[in-house]
Protein backbone atom coordinates (compact mmCIF):
# COMPACT_ATOMS: atom_id res chain seq x y z
CA UNK A 1 0.00 0.00 0.00
CA UNK A 2 1.31 3.43 -0.87
CA UNK A 3 0.54 6.22 1.59
CA UNK A 4 -0.81 9.47 0.22
CA UNK A 5 0.29 12.88 1.41
CA UNK A 6 -1.52 14.70 4.18
CA UNK A 7 -0.81 17.96 2.38
CA UNK A 8 -2.98 19.01 -0.62
CA UNK A 9 -2.64 16.79 -3.65
CA UNK A 10 -0.42 18.19 -6.42
CA UNK A 11 -1.82 19.02 -9.79
CA UNK A 12 -1.38 16.50 -12.61
CA UNK A 13 1.44 18.59 -14.02
CA UNK A 14 3.27 18.43 -10.68
CA UNK A 15 2.82 14.71 -10.19
CA UNK A 16 5.89 12.74 -11.32
CA UNK A 17 4.96 10.18 -13.89
CA UNK A 18 5.69 6.59 -12.88
CA UNK A 19 7.48 4.47 -15.47
CA UNK A 20 5.28 1.98 -17.24
CA UNK A 21 5.10 -1.40 -15.55
CA UNK A 22 7.25 -4.05 -17.15
CA UNK A 23 5.70 -7.46 -17.73
CA UNK A 24 6.57 -9.98 -15.06
CA UNK A 25 9.29 -12.32 -16.38
CA UNK A 26 7.72 -15.29 -14.60
CA UNK A 27 4.18 -16.02 -13.48
CA UNK A 28 1.95 -18.66 -11.99
CA UNK A 29 3.35 -21.48 -9.87
CA UNK A 30 6.97 -20.72 -10.80
CA UNK A 31 6.64 -17.18 -9.49
CA UNK A 32 5.06 -18.41 -6.25
CA UNK A 33 7.90 -20.87 -5.72
CA UNK A 34 10.44 -18.10 -6.38
CA UNK A 35 8.63 -15.86 -3.89
CA UNK A 36 8.75 -18.55 -1.22
CA UNK A 37 12.47 -19.15 -1.83
CA UNK A 38 13.36 -15.46 -1.50
CA UNK A 39 11.19 -15.02 1.62
CA UNK A 40 12.62 -18.15 3.26
CA UNK A 41 16.09 -16.76 2.64
CA UNK A 42 14.98 -13.52 4.29
CA UNK A 43 13.46 -15.46 7.18
CA UNK A 44 16.74 -17.32 7.80
CA UNK A 45 18.51 -14.01 8.14
CA UNK A 46 15.91 -12.50 10.47
CA UNK A 47 15.82 -15.59 12.67
CA UNK A 48 19.59 -15.62 13.08
CA UNK A 49 19.59 -12.08 14.45
CA UNK A 50 18.21 -13.38 17.78
CA UNK A 51 18.20 -17.19 17.48
CA UNK A 52 21.35 -17.44 19.55
CA UNK A 53 19.75 -15.78 22.62
CA UNK A 54 18.04 -18.83 24.03
CA UNK A 55 21.10 -21.06 23.49
CA UNK A 56 23.53 -18.76 25.33
CA UNK A 57 23.64 -20.81 28.56
CA UNK A 58 24.38 -24.00 26.63
CA UNK A 59 27.00 -22.26 24.47
CA UNK A 60 28.61 -20.81 27.59
CA UNK A 61 28.81 -24.20 29.24
CA UNK A 62 30.28 -26.00 26.24
CA UNK A 63 32.86 -23.51 24.97
CA UNK A 64 33.45 -21.32 28.04
CA UNK A 65 32.03 -17.98 26.89
CA UNK A 66 32.20 -14.95 29.19
CA UNK A 67 29.38 -12.43 29.64
CA UNK A 68 31.18 -10.14 27.16
CA UNK A 69 31.45 -13.00 24.66
CA UNK A 70 27.71 -13.62 24.94
CA UNK A 71 26.97 -9.96 24.26
CA UNK A 72 29.17 -10.07 21.14
CA UNK A 73 27.48 -13.27 19.94
CA UNK A 74 24.20 -11.36 19.94
CA UNK A 75 25.37 -7.84 19.15
CA UNK A 76 28.08 -8.69 16.62
CA UNK A 77 25.58 -10.05 14.11
CA UNK A 78 23.34 -7.00 14.45
CA UNK A 79 26.27 -4.60 14.26
CA UNK A 80 27.56 -6.08 10.99
CA UNK A 81 24.01 -6.31 9.61
CA UNK A 82 23.20 -2.66 10.37
CA UNK A 83 26.57 -1.42 9.14
CA UNK A 84 26.27 -3.11 5.74
CA UNK A 85 22.57 -2.69 4.91
CA UNK A 86 22.72 0.51 2.85
CA UNK A 87 25.90 -0.62 1.14
CA UNK A 88 24.36 -4.00 0.39
CA UNK A 89 21.38 -2.34 -1.25
CA UNK A 90 23.57 -0.14 -3.40
CA UNK A 91 25.69 -3.11 -4.51
CA UNK A 92 22.49 -4.78 -5.73
CA UNK A 93 21.63 -1.69 -7.79
CA UNK A 94 25.08 -1.71 -9.39
CA UNK A 95 25.88 -5.38 -9.94
CA UNK A 96 22.45 -7.02 -9.95
CA UNK A 97 20.05 -7.80 -7.11
CA UNK A 98 19.81 -11.52 -7.82
CA UNK A 99 23.60 -11.83 -8.02
CA UNK A 100 24.18 -10.01 -4.71
CA UNK A 101 21.36 -11.99 -3.05
CA UNK A 102 23.03 -15.25 -4.12
CA UNK A 103 26.47 -14.07 -2.96
CA UNK A 104 24.96 -13.10 0.38
CA UNK A 105 23.21 -16.46 0.73
CA UNK A 106 26.40 -18.43 -0.08
CA UNK A 107 28.39 -16.37 2.42
CA UNK A 108 25.65 -16.72 5.03
CA UNK A 109 25.62 -20.50 4.66
CA UNK A 110 29.43 -20.68 4.90
CA UNK A 111 29.43 -18.55 8.05
CA UNK A 112 26.69 -20.76 9.50
CA UNK A 113 28.90 -23.79 8.94
CA UNK A 114 31.82 -22.13 10.74
CA UNK A 115 29.52 -21.12 13.62
CA UNK A 116 28.18 -24.66 13.86
CA UNK A 117 31.64 -26.19 14.26
CA UNK A 118 33.18 -23.37 16.35
CA UNK A 119 35.50 -24.69 19.07
CA UNK A 120 35.81 -21.45 21.07
CA UNK A 121 33.96 -18.16 21.61
CA UNK A 122 36.27 -16.21 19.31
CA UNK A 123 35.49 -18.42 16.31
CA UNK A 124 31.77 -18.18 16.97
CA UNK A 125 31.89 -14.38 17.31
CA UNK A 126 33.77 -14.00 14.02
CA UNK A 127 31.27 -16.30 12.29
CA UNK A 128 28.40 -14.22 13.68
CA UNK A 129 29.96 -11.04 12.28
CA UNK A 130 30.27 -12.64 8.84
CA UNK A 131 26.69 -13.92 9.05
CA UNK A 132 25.48 -10.40 9.75
CA UNK A 133 27.45 -8.92 6.87
CA UNK A 134 26.22 -11.54 4.43
CA UNK A 135 22.66 -11.07 5.66
CA UNK A 136 23.00 -7.37 4.87
CA UNK A 137 23.75 -8.31 1.26
CA UNK A 138 20.59 -10.44 1.09
CA UNK A 139 17.88 -8.41 2.82
CA UNK A 140 17.93 -5.16 0.77
CA UNK A 141 17.49 -7.13 -2.46
CA UNK A 142 14.21 -8.77 -1.44
CA UNK A 143 11.90 -5.78 -1.96
CA UNK A 144 13.48 -4.96 -5.34
CA UNK A 145 13.22 -8.60 -6.47
CA UNK A 146 9.52 -8.69 -5.57
CA UNK A 147 8.93 -5.47 -7.50
CA UNK A 148 10.50 -7.04 -10.58
CA UNK A 149 8.57 -10.32 -10.27
CA UNK A 150 5.16 -8.72 -9.62
CA UNK A 151 3.53 -5.93 -11.62
CA UNK A 152 2.05 -3.12 -9.46
CA UNK A 153 -1.50 -4.45 -9.51
CA UNK A 154 -0.36 -7.85 -8.17
CA UNK A 155 2.09 -6.80 -5.47
CA UNK A 156 -0.39 -6.63 -2.61
CA UNK A 157 -0.24 -10.31 -1.62
CA UNK A 158 3.52 -10.51 -2.09
CA UNK A 159 4.05 -7.51 0.19
CA UNK A 160 1.59 -8.94 2.72
CA UNK A 161 3.65 -12.12 2.81
CA UNK A 162 6.78 -9.99 3.21
CA UNK A 163 5.24 -8.19 6.22
CA UNK A 164 4.35 -11.49 7.89
CA UNK A 165 7.89 -12.80 7.37
CA UNK A 166 9.36 -9.66 8.93
CA UNK A 167 7.01 -9.90 11.92
CA UNK A 168 7.50 -13.64 12.47
CA UNK A 169 11.25 -13.49 11.88
CA UNK A 170 11.66 -10.76 14.47
CA UNK A 171 10.21 -12.82 17.33
CA UNK A 172 10.54 -16.47 16.33
CA UNK A 173 14.33 -16.77 16.69
CA UNK A 174 14.35 -17.71 20.41
CA UNK A 175 11.53 -20.18 19.90
CA UNK A 176 13.21 -21.95 16.98
CA UNK A 177 16.53 -21.83 18.82
CA UNK A 178 14.99 -23.46 21.88
CA UNK A 179 13.40 -26.26 19.88
CA UNK A 180 16.55 -27.04 17.90
CA UNK A 181 18.76 -26.94 21.00
CA UNK A 182 16.41 -29.10 23.07
CA UNK A 183 15.94 -31.75 20.36
CA UNK A 184 19.74 -32.22 20.41
CA UNK A 185 20.07 -33.84 17.01
CA UNK A 186 23.09 -36.18 16.93
CA UNK A 187 24.38 -34.63 20.15
CA UNK A 188 24.95 -31.27 18.45
CA UNK A 189 22.86 -29.27 21.00
CA UNK A 190 23.22 -25.54 20.18
CA UNK A 191 25.20 -26.17 17.00
CA UNK A 192 22.00 -27.26 15.25
CA UNK A 193 20.70 -23.67 15.22
CA UNK A 194 23.46 -22.82 12.74
CA UNK A 195 23.89 -26.07 10.82
CA UNK A 196 20.18 -26.25 9.95
CA UNK A 197 20.74 -23.21 7.72
CA UNK A 198 22.83 -25.24 5.27
CA UNK A 199 20.19 -27.48 3.64
CA UNK A 200 17.61 -24.69 3.65
CA UNK A 201 20.06 -22.27 2.03
CA UNK A 202 20.97 -24.87 -0.58
CA UNK A 203 17.33 -25.24 -1.66
CA UNK A 204 16.81 -21.46 -1.70
CA UNK A 205 19.93 -20.98 -3.79
CA UNK A 206 18.87 -23.58 -6.36
CA UNK A 207 15.40 -22.05 -6.78
CA UNK A 208 16.72 -18.48 -6.84
CA UNK A 209 19.29 -19.30 -9.51
CA UNK A 210 16.66 -21.06 -11.66
CA UNK A 211 13.60 -18.83 -11.27
CA UNK A 212 14.35 -15.38 -9.89
CA UNK A 213 14.91 -12.74 -12.60
CA UNK A 214 17.96 -10.48 -12.55
CA UNK A 215 17.60 -6.72 -12.30
CA UNK A 216 19.75 -3.64 -11.75
CA UNK A 217 19.27 0.06 -11.11
CA UNK A 218 17.84 2.18 -13.92
CA UNK A 219 21.11 4.04 -14.43
CA UNK A 220 24.75 3.17 -13.92
CA UNK A 221 25.86 3.92 -10.37
CA UNK A 222 29.03 3.61 -8.38
CA UNK A 223 29.48 2.74 -4.75
CA UNK A 224 30.03 5.67 -2.40
CA UNK A 225 33.08 4.13 -0.72
CA UNK A 226 33.68 7.05 1.64
CA UNK A 227 30.10 6.92 2.88
CA UNK A 228 30.21 3.15 3.39
CA UNK A 229 33.46 3.38 5.36
CA UNK A 230 32.15 6.20 7.57
CA UNK A 231 28.90 4.35 8.35
CA UNK A 232 30.83 1.25 9.36
CA UNK A 233 33.40 3.20 11.36
CA UNK A 234 30.75 5.21 13.21
CA UNK A 235 28.78 2.11 14.18
CA UNK A 236 31.89 0.25 15.32
CA UNK A 237 33.09 3.17 17.45
CA UNK A 238 29.63 3.46 19.00
CA UNK A 239 28.72 -0.14 19.79
CA UNK A 240 32.12 -1.63 20.64
CA UNK A 241 32.63 0.40 23.85
CA UNK A 242 29.01 -0.20 24.90
CA UNK A 243 29.68 -3.93 24.86
CA UNK A 244 33.22 -3.94 26.28
CA UNK A 245 32.89 -1.00 28.70
CA UNK A 246 31.02 -2.73 31.55
CA UNK A 247 33.34 -5.73 31.43
CA UNK A 248 36.48 -3.58 31.68
CA UNK A 249 35.22 -0.94 34.12
CA UNK A 250 34.80 1.84 31.52
CA UNK A 251 38.44 2.70 30.79
CA UNK A 252 39.26 5.99 29.08
CA UNK A 253 39.33 4.45 25.60
CA UNK A 254 35.61 3.62 25.76
CA UNK A 255 34.67 7.27 26.28
CA UNK A 256 37.10 8.35 23.56
CA UNK A 257 35.50 5.82 21.20
CA UNK A 258 31.99 7.13 21.92
CA UNK A 259 33.08 10.69 21.17
CA UNK A 260 34.88 9.51 18.03
CA UNK A 261 31.67 7.84 16.83
CA UNK A 262 29.95 11.23 16.86
CA UNK A 263 32.81 12.68 14.82
CA UNK A 264 32.53 9.82 12.31
CA UNK A 265 28.79 10.39 11.87
CA UNK A 266 29.37 14.14 11.53
CA UNK A 267 31.95 13.43 8.84
CA UNK A 268 29.42 11.15 7.12
CA UNK A 269 26.88 13.98 7.00
CA UNK A 270 29.50 16.37 5.59
CA UNK A 271 30.60 13.87 2.94
CA UNK A 272 27.02 13.08 1.92
CA UNK A 273 26.21 16.77 1.59
CA UNK A 274 29.05 17.18 -0.94
CA UNK A 275 28.34 13.89 -2.74
CA UNK A 276 26.37 14.85 -5.83
CA UNK A 277 26.72 11.55 -7.72
CA UNK A 278 25.07 8.48 -6.18
CA UNK A 279 25.40 9.31 -2.48
CA UNK A 280 25.08 6.43 -0.06
CA UNK A 281 22.42 8.32 1.94
CA UNK A 282 20.68 11.23 0.14
CA UNK A 283 20.67 14.09 2.65
CA UNK A 284 17.53 15.53 1.04
CA UNK A 285 15.51 12.75 2.69
CA UNK A 286 16.01 14.37 6.07
CA UNK A 287 14.25 17.54 4.99
CA UNK A 288 10.94 15.72 5.46
CA UNK A 289 9.55 15.96 8.98
CA UNK A 290 7.65 12.67 8.74
CA UNK A 291 10.79 10.83 7.65
CA UNK A 292 12.84 12.25 10.52
CA UNK A 293 10.09 11.42 12.99
CA UNK A 294 9.66 7.91 11.62
CA UNK A 295 13.37 7.22 11.93
CA UNK A 296 13.36 8.48 15.51
CA UNK A 297 10.42 6.23 16.43
CA UNK A 298 11.99 3.26 14.66
CA UNK A 299 15.33 3.77 16.41
CA UNK A 300 13.70 3.95 19.84
CA UNK A 301 11.16 1.20 19.18
CA UNK A 302 13.82 -1.29 18.09
CA UNK A 303 16.12 -0.15 20.93
CA UNK A 304 13.40 -1.17 23.36
CA UNK A 305 11.75 -4.22 21.86
CA UNK A 306 14.71 -6.23 20.58
CA UNK A 307 16.67 -6.31 23.88
CA UNK A 308 13.58 -7.63 25.65
CA UNK A 309 14.14 -11.10 24.21
CA UNK A 310 17.70 -11.18 25.59
CA UNK A 311 16.62 -9.91 29.03
CA UNK A 312 13.73 -12.37 29.15
CA UNK A 313 16.02 -15.27 28.25
CA UNK A 314 18.58 -14.35 30.91
CA UNK A 315 15.89 -14.05 33.56
CA UNK A 316 14.07 -17.29 32.76
CA UNK A 317 17.16 -19.47 32.33
CA UNK A 318 19.64 -17.92 34.75
CA UNK A 319 17.20 -16.51 37.29
CA UNK A 320 14.44 -19.12 37.28
CA UNK A 321 16.42 -22.16 36.15
CA UNK A 322 14.16 -22.85 33.16
CA UNK A 323 15.36 -25.28 30.54
CA UNK A 324 16.12 -24.05 27.03
CA UNK A 325 12.92 -25.56 25.65
CA UNK A 326 10.70 -24.19 28.42
CA UNK A 327 12.11 -20.68 28.06
CA UNK A 328 11.68 -20.84 24.29
CA UNK A 329 8.12 -22.12 24.39
CA UNK A 330 7.12 -19.34 26.77
CA UNK A 331 8.19 -16.97 23.99
CA UNK A 332 5.41 -18.41 21.83
CA UNK A 333 2.97 -16.30 23.86
CA UNK A 334 4.65 -13.14 22.60
CA UNK A 335 5.40 -14.51 19.14
CA UNK A 336 1.81 -15.58 18.47
CA UNK A 337 0.45 -12.11 19.13
CA UNK A 338 2.87 -10.22 16.85
CA UNK A 339 1.75 -11.36 13.36
CA UNK A 340 -1.90 -11.44 14.48
CA UNK A 341 -1.89 -7.81 15.60
CA UNK A 342 0.34 -6.78 12.69
CA UNK A 343 -2.46 -7.86 10.36
CA UNK A 344 -5.22 -6.35 12.54
CA UNK A 345 -3.37 -3.05 12.77
CA UNK A 346 -2.68 -2.82 9.03
CA UNK A 347 -6.24 -3.68 8.00
CA UNK A 348 -8.43 -2.13 10.67
CA UNK A 349 -6.75 -0.04 13.37
CA UNK A 350 -4.34 2.21 11.46
CA UNK A 351 -6.87 3.16 8.74
CA UNK A 352 -9.33 4.24 11.47
CA UNK A 353 -7.09 5.68 14.18
CA UNK A 354 -4.08 6.82 12.18
CA UNK A 355 -1.10 7.81 14.29
CA UNK A 356 -3.05 7.06 17.47
CA UNK A 357 -3.01 3.36 16.59
CA UNK A 358 0.79 3.32 16.53
CA UNK A 359 0.91 5.22 19.81
CA UNK A 360 -1.55 2.75 21.31
CA UNK A 361 0.86 -0.05 20.39
CA UNK A 362 3.69 1.70 22.26
CA UNK A 363 1.42 2.23 25.28
CA UNK A 364 0.59 -1.48 25.22
CA UNK A 365 4.32 -2.27 25.28
CA UNK A 366 4.78 -0.03 28.32
CA UNK A 367 1.81 -1.68 30.03
CA UNK A 368 3.26 -5.11 29.23
CA UNK A 369 6.60 -4.21 30.83
CA UNK A 370 4.75 -2.88 33.91
CA UNK A 371 2.74 -6.11 34.20
CA UNK A 372 5.90 -8.22 33.93
CA UNK A 373 7.62 -6.10 36.58
CA UNK A 374 4.64 -6.64 38.92
CA UNK A 375 4.66 -10.39 38.33
CA UNK A 376 8.42 -10.68 38.87
CA UNK A 377 8.20 -8.69 42.10
CA UNK A 378 5.21 -10.65 43.38
CA UNK A 379 6.23 -14.23 42.64
CA UNK A 380 9.54 -15.85 43.53
CA UNK A 381 8.75 -18.87 41.37
CA UNK A 382 7.41 -17.86 37.97
CA UNK A 383 4.94 -19.90 35.93
CA UNK A 384 4.07 -19.45 32.26
CA UNK A 385 0.51 -18.54 33.28
CA UNK A 386 1.78 -15.68 35.43
CA UNK A 387 3.82 -14.30 32.53
CA UNK A 388 1.13 -14.84 29.88
CA UNK A 389 -0.81 -11.53 30.22
CA UNK A 390 2.33 -9.40 29.96
CA UNK A 391 3.82 -11.41 27.09
CA UNK A 392 0.63 -11.49 25.03
CA UNK A 393 0.06 -7.77 25.56
CA UNK A 394 3.68 -7.04 24.63
CA UNK A 395 3.42 -9.07 21.42
CA UNK A 396 0.20 -7.29 20.53
CA UNK A 397 1.81 -3.91 21.15
CA UNK A 398 4.79 -4.84 19.00
CA UNK A 399 2.50 -5.90 16.15
CA UNK A 400 0.44 -2.70 16.45
CA UNK A 401 3.60 -0.58 16.30
CA UNK A 402 5.48 -2.59 13.68
CA UNK A 403 2.75 -2.52 11.04
CA UNK A 404 2.37 1.24 10.38
CA UNK A 405 5.95 2.39 10.97
CA UNK A 406 7.17 2.07 7.38
CA UNK A 407 4.04 3.70 5.97
CA UNK A 408 4.32 6.69 8.27
CA UNK A 409 8.06 7.09 7.78
CA UNK A 410 7.68 7.28 4.00
CA UNK A 411 4.55 9.42 4.06
CA UNK A 412 6.20 12.71 3.07
CA UNK A 413 9.06 11.28 1.01
CA UNK A 414 8.85 11.96 -2.75
CA UNK A 415 8.03 8.87 -4.77
CA UNK A 416 11.33 8.97 -6.63
CA UNK A 417 13.22 8.75 -3.31
CA UNK A 418 11.17 5.94 -1.77
CA UNK A 419 13.77 3.25 -2.46
CA UNK A 420 16.61 5.13 -0.81
CA UNK A 421 14.34 6.04 2.10
CA UNK A 422 13.43 2.38 2.63
CA UNK A 423 17.12 1.45 2.79
CA UNK A 424 17.82 4.13 5.38
CA UNK A 425 14.73 3.06 7.35
CA UNK A 426 15.91 -0.57 7.52
CA UNK A 427 19.40 0.52 8.52
CA UNK A 428 18.10 2.70 11.35
CA UNK A 429 15.95 -0.18 12.60
CA UNK A 430 18.97 -2.47 12.75
CA UNK A 431 21.07 0.30 14.27
CA UNK A 432 18.40 0.64 16.95
CA UNK A 433 18.54 -3.09 17.60
CA UNK A 434 22.34 -3.05 17.88
CA UNK A 435 22.43 -0.01 20.17
CA UNK A 436 19.46 -1.27 22.19
CA UNK A 437 21.01 -4.69 22.79
CA UNK A 438 24.31 -3.08 23.79
CA UNK A 439 22.68 -0.55 26.14
CA UNK A 440 20.22 -3.04 27.61
CA UNK A 441 22.99 -5.58 28.20
CA UNK A 442 25.04 -2.86 29.84
CA UNK A 443 22.13 -1.88 32.11
CA UNK A 444 21.44 -5.52 32.92
CA UNK A 445 24.97 -6.52 33.89
CA UNK A 446 25.69 -3.25 35.71
CA UNK A 447 22.48 -3.70 37.70
CA UNK A 448 23.42 -7.31 38.39
CA UNK A 449 26.81 -6.21 39.71
CA UNK A 450 25.21 -3.51 41.87
CA UNK A 451 22.49 -5.78 43.30
CA UNK A 452 24.70 -8.79 43.97
CA UNK A 453 26.79 -7.63 46.97
CA UNK A 454 23.74 -7.10 49.19
CA UNK A 455 22.27 -10.44 48.09
CA UNK A 456 25.64 -12.11 48.76
CA UNK A 457 25.74 -10.61 52.25
CA UNK A 458 22.27 -12.00 52.97
CA UNK A 459 23.38 -15.41 51.69
CA UNK A 460 26.45 -15.41 53.93
CA UNK A 461 24.36 -14.46 56.97
CA UNK A 462 21.80 -17.18 56.21
CA UNK A 463 24.50 -19.84 55.87
CA UNK A 464 26.11 -18.67 59.11
CA UNK A 465 22.77 -18.83 60.99
CA UNK A 466 21.84 -22.28 59.71
CA UNK A 467 25.25 -23.81 60.37
CA UNK A 468 25.35 -22.31 63.85
CA UNK A 469 21.94 -23.82 64.57
CA UNK A 470 23.35 -27.20 63.47
CA UNK A 471 26.11 -26.91 66.06
CA UNK A 472 28.96 -26.55 63.58
CA UNK A 473 32.12 -25.07 65.18
CA UNK A 474 32.48 -21.29 64.85
CA UNK A 475 35.65 -21.44 62.74
CA UNK A 476 34.04 -23.84 60.29
CA UNK A 477 30.89 -21.70 60.20
CA UNK A 478 32.84 -18.59 59.23
CA UNK A 479 34.85 -20.43 56.58
CA UNK A 480 31.76 -22.04 55.06
CA UNK A 481 29.83 -18.75 55.08
CA UNK A 482 32.69 -16.96 53.33
CA UNK A 483 33.00 -19.77 50.79
CA UNK A 484 29.25 -19.61 50.11
CA UNK A 485 29.53 -15.89 49.48
CA UNK A 486 32.56 -16.41 47.21
CA UNK A 487 30.69 -19.15 45.32
CA UNK A 488 27.79 -16.78 44.69
CA UNK A 489 30.08 -13.92 43.60
CA UNK A 490 32.04 -16.07 41.14
CA UNK A 491 28.90 -17.48 39.58
CA UNK A 492 27.41 -14.01 39.18
CA UNK A 493 30.63 -12.77 37.60
CA UNK A 494 30.65 -15.71 35.22
CA UNK A 495 26.92 -15.21 34.46
CA UNK A 496 26.45 -18.91 35.14
CA UNK A 497 24.41 -19.90 38.23
CA UNK A 498 25.64 -23.50 37.99
CA UNK A 499 29.35 -22.89 37.37
CA UNK A 500 31.57 -25.47 39.05
CA UNK A 501 33.97 -23.32 41.09
CA UNK A 502 36.25 -24.27 43.97
CA UNK A 503 34.47 -22.04 46.49
CA UNK A 504 31.19 -23.91 45.96
CA UNK A 505 32.81 -27.28 46.57
CA UNK A 506 34.58 -25.97 49.66
CA UNK A 507 31.34 -25.40 51.59
CA UNK A 508 30.65 -29.11 52.02
CA UNK A 509 34.19 -29.90 53.17
CA UNK A 510 34.11 -27.06 55.69
CA UNK A 511 30.70 -27.80 57.23
CA UNK A 512 29.90 -31.43 56.43
CA UNK A 513 28.64 -33.18 53.33
CA UNK A 514 25.08 -33.33 54.65
CA UNK A 515 24.61 -29.58 54.05
CA UNK A 516 25.44 -29.73 50.32
CA UNK A 517 21.81 -29.93 49.15
CA UNK A 518 20.76 -27.08 51.42
CA UNK A 519 23.67 -24.99 50.21
CA UNK A 520 22.65 -25.57 46.58
CA UNK A 521 19.12 -24.47 47.48
CA UNK A 522 20.36 -21.29 49.18
CA UNK A 523 22.58 -20.50 46.20
CA UNK A 524 19.62 -20.89 43.84
CA UNK A 525 17.46 -18.59 45.99
CA UNK A 526 20.19 -15.94 46.16
CA UNK A 527 20.79 -16.12 42.41
CA UNK A 528 17.06 -15.89 41.74
CA UNK A 529 16.80 -12.81 43.95
CA UNK A 530 19.68 -11.08 42.18
CA UNK A 531 18.20 -11.77 38.74
CA UNK A 532 14.72 -10.69 39.86
CA UNK A 533 15.97 -7.30 40.97
CA UNK A 534 18.17 -6.91 37.90
CA UNK A 535 15.42 -7.83 35.44
CA UNK A 536 13.04 -5.33 36.99
CA UNK A 537 15.56 -2.54 36.43
CA UNK A 538 16.22 -3.65 32.87
CA UNK A 539 12.47 -3.55 32.14
CA UNK A 540 12.24 -0.05 33.63
CA UNK A 541 14.92 1.00 31.12
CA UNK A 542 12.75 -0.36 28.31
CA UNK A 543 9.71 1.53 29.61
CA UNK A 544 11.74 4.75 29.38
CA UNK A 545 12.75 3.95 25.79
CA UNK A 546 9.15 3.24 24.74
CA UNK A 547 8.02 6.49 26.39
CA UNK A 548 10.61 8.37 24.33
CA UNK A 549 9.28 6.62 21.21
CA UNK A 550 5.79 7.92 22.03
CA UNK A 551 7.18 11.45 22.31
CA UNK A 552 8.94 11.06 18.94
CA UNK A 553 5.75 9.74 17.33
CA UNK A 554 4.19 13.23 17.51
CA UNK A 555 6.49 14.18 14.64
CA UNK A 556 4.47 11.85 12.42
CA UNK A 557 1.34 12.95 10.52
CA UNK A 558 -1.94 12.31 12.32
CA UNK A 559 -3.34 10.14 9.57
CA UNK A 560 -2.52 8.65 6.19
CA UNK A 561 -5.01 7.55 3.57
CA UNK A 562 -4.06 4.35 1.78
CA UNK A 563 -4.45 3.94 -1.93
CA UNK A 564 -5.13 0.81 -3.85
Amino acid sequence: MTPSRTRPSPSPAETPAEPPAKPAPIAGRARTIALVAVLVGLLLDLLDIVIVNVALPTIQEEIGATSSDMQWMVGGYTLAFATMLVTGGRLGDIYGRKKIFIIGMVGFAAASLVAGIAANPEQLIVARFVQGGMGALMVPQVLSILQVMYPPQERGRAFSALSVVFAVGTVAGPIVGALLTAVDIAGLTWRTIFLVNLPIAAVCLFITAKLVPESKGESAQRLDVKGAILVGLGMLLLVFPLIQGPEQGWPAWTLISLVASLLAFAALVAVQRRQTESPLIPISLFSHRSFRGGLAVSLLFMSGVMPFFLVNTLYLQFGQGFSVIKAGLIGVLWGFAVPLFTAISARHITPKLGRLGLQLGLVMLIAAMAILITVINQFDTITPWALAPGLILGGAGMGMTFAPLLTYTLNDVPLDSAGAASGVFNTVQQMGAAIGIALSSMVFFIALAVQSPAVGDDLRNTVREELTARGVPVAAVDAAADSARACFDERIKAANPEADVAACRAVASQSGADVADRHDELQFIANRTAYQQTTVRALVYQIVVFALAIAASFLLPRRVEHQG
